[in-house]
């Protein structure tokens, strides 16, 4: 991997991500915080006004907005080192191959495709066209979340055996103050072959455990439920998965979980320890081990091999690292991966950086978990 002092600012454009989207400014802050990335142009918007102050809030010059993708490929496909693409996910599949077509190395937020089938098309074009995708799953980006990583690969856990993993959130049964429902983002209001659920919170709970363990999904049971308040599309799934090396994983995710405004949560288990990561407390590892002893690390501790490097460090333990660090984080590691593109078009990405085939292995997961709710019955994947 480069190191990231070496590398120059890579100019990139939005498509989405308008002010008034649910992640652009995060994305925005990001790479601000990073300082590896300058953000030359964008359709933020399809609306005129919002592509407008979004352009004035993100200090992109009104020359370099456009009104539509064709625009944007147009007049910036030789200006650009990447495309970061912000709009909603039945519209990604579409997007990003437009830009490896033109050769736009591209950025795409969580989840890539909607089904199997359309990640496979986008593999294809990637093969086709040499091109650069990389995928954004921000919460990958903690640094207490990393040091758990490098305790799990080098060991210190034992073999693992058991993992519970939950993100829990309540925006489909919260109401206003008058009592009336409070209505989400109308694309998140439609399913489709995987529920949108699945692909909004479901591939952040694949990529984590992809990216501790390594393991593969083989097979899984699952209940899907409606409870909220719009009976239209699925709110609440629970599965029971089998992994490779002879995981066995408890896995819920839920609009419906109220109190919980994002109550991602992590149990991990091993033949000599166990671990314990809550995404509201970042900055905090639970640990154990077999002979009784309990303890919390934190990037304070004299112990801590990968939460306390300079790269995490924004300022000193006691003063928390968050989402938007996380966000951070990750952009770094694209920015890493990105430069080895530009050396090397056969092998860009890092061991912390994701790309094609870990969507489509976490796409195939997902399209499992809803054949086995709905057959009621163990499904190989």
């Amino acid at each position: 991997m480069v190191h990231p002092a070496s590398i120059e600012k890579l100019k990139i454009a939005f498509l989405g991500g308008a002010i008034n989207s649910a992640v652009g400014s995060a994305h925005y802050s990001a790479i601000r915080l990073v300082n590896q990335f300058e953000l030359v142009a964008g359709c933020f918007s399809l609306d005129k006004e919002f592509n407008q102050r979004t352009a004035e809030q993100y200090h992109v010059g009104l020359n370099r907005i456009y009104n539509n993708i064709d625009e944007l490929i147009e007049k910036e496909k030789n200006n650009l080192n990447a495309i970061v693409v912000l709009t909603p996910t039945d519209q990604h599949a579409e997007h990003v191959i437009k830009f490896i077509r033109n050769n736009i190395p591209v950025i795409c937020e969580k989840a890539l495709a909607c089904t199997i089938s359309e990640a496979e098309n986008i593999k294809r074009e990637l093969e086709k066209n040499k091109g650069y995708l990389s995928v954004i799953y921000n919460y990958l980006g903690y640094p207490v979340f990393r040091e758990l990583r490098y305790l799990i690969l080098n060991g210190n856990l034992g073999k693992i055996h058991h993992i519970q993993i939950e993100m829990p959130q309540e925006g489909f049964d919260r109401v206003d103050t008058d009592g009336n429902p409070i209505v989400p983002q109308t694309w998140r209001l439609h399913d489709g072959i995987i529920p949108t659920i699945s692909l909004d919170l479901g591939v952040h709970l694949h990529i984590m455990i992809k990216y501790l363990t390594g393991e593969k999904p083989l097979g899984v049971t699952a209940l899907s439920k409606s409870f909220g308040n719009f009976q239209t599309v699925k709110d609440d799934i629970s599965c029971i998965i089998e992994y490779s090396n002879d995981i066995v994983c408890n896995m819920w995710y839920s609009k419906i979980a109220i109190g919980n405004r994002n109550g991602l949560k992590l149990r991990i288990y091993g033949e000599q320890g166990s671990a314990e990561w809550l995404q509201e407390d970042p900055e905090h590892l639970k640990l154990a081990d077999n002979r009784g002893k309990r303890w919390t690390l934190d990037r304070g501790s004299n112990d801590a091999k990968v939460c306390n490097q300079p790269r995490y460090s924004r300022f000193k333990a006691g003063h928390p690292a968050g989402f938007i660090e996380a966000f951070a984080n990750y952009y770094t590691d694209i920015a890493g991966s990105l430069q080895s593109y530009n050396q090397n078009k056969t092998a860009y990405l890092n061991d912390d950086c994701f790309g094609i085939t870990e969507a489509l292995e976490g796409l195939h997961l997902l399209d499992t978990i809803t054949r086995a709710s709905s057959s009621k019955t163990w499904e190989e994947i």
